[in-house]
């Protein structure tokens, strides 16, 4: 809302009338636009602004307009046309002041429709190369931490994205599909923070499912001795109880 606040603090001037919107002027349009704003009816605000962009493209104040609807577009939830919008206003206006918050906000718009890990994952994807764009860029550091904190949540989305799908080969007795998405799994993905104890209970999964008794035995002795703390020990442990043809 502050950015809201302050884009209108820069572009007002004249006052709407009770006038249909294609016969407002940019002036009228933003003032019907800021009435709905102040009521925080953001769709309703947006038709005005759509059309004073379609009318005036060529107005002084264009770029101004273009990220603003961008905003409204966000506040109503419209994420698809926010973050087009956003996108387009940083590629046309790269020097502008709202550039790297217009970036910034593409990357917010793509990760606010992502979706759970067993459904199509090209927003995450997507959230994922926005995000590495934006960090290799050196110019841009403002929104950094949050960026990062992003692409790690993203990555560990397409990595469960994949062990849902290991899962899924195991159920069916897919052994073979399942290794290969393991191995999928720890090539890509093996620089995720704590993915690795994962990876060996996955690892030690199949190899009971196969019956394979020393694989079981390594990924077991893997766990314990590498990562005596983690759950996934007694996870592992509850699952031998099931297979006692190991021990």
């Amino acid at each position: 809302m502050y950015v809201l606040i302050v884009i209108f603090a820069l572009l007002m001037g004249g006052c709407a009338k009770n006038k249909t919107k294609e016969t407002m002027n940019a002036e009228e349009l933003a003032h019907k636009a800021q009435a709905y704003i102040k009521a925080k009816k953001h769709d309703d605000a947006v038709p005005f602004i759509a059309e004073l962009l379609a009318r005036y493209p060529d107005h002084q104040k264009i770029g101004k307009y273009k990220i603003l609807l961008a905003e409204l577009q966000f506040k109503a939830g419209n994420y698809s046309q926010a973050k087009e919008l956003y996108e387009n206003f940083s590629e046309f206006f790269p020097a502008d002041k709202y550039a790297e918050y217009a970036r910034y906000k593409t990357i917010l718009a793509s990760f606010y429709q992502t979706l759970p890990a067993d459904c199509d994952q090209s927003y995450t994807e997507e959230t994922v190369k926005l995000c590495k764009d934006y960090l290799t860029n050196n110019t841009s550091s403002k929104y950094r931490s949050d960026v990062e904190k992003m692409l790690a949540q993203n990555q560990e989305r397409l990595a469960d994205k994949e062990i849902y799908i290991f899962n899924f080969y195991l159920g069916k007795k897919q052994f073979d599909a399942a290794r290969t998405r393991l191995a999928f799994l720890k090539e890509k993905f093996a620089h995720i923070p704590n993915l690795e104890p994962r990876l060996a209970y996955l690892a030690y999964k199949l190899a009971l499912k196969e019956k394979k008794k020393d694989e079981a035995l390594l990924q077991m002795d893997i766990l314990q001795n590498k990562y005596p703390g983690s759950p996934f020990i007694s996870m592992a442990q509850n699952l031998s109880t099931k297979h006692t043809f190991i021990f």
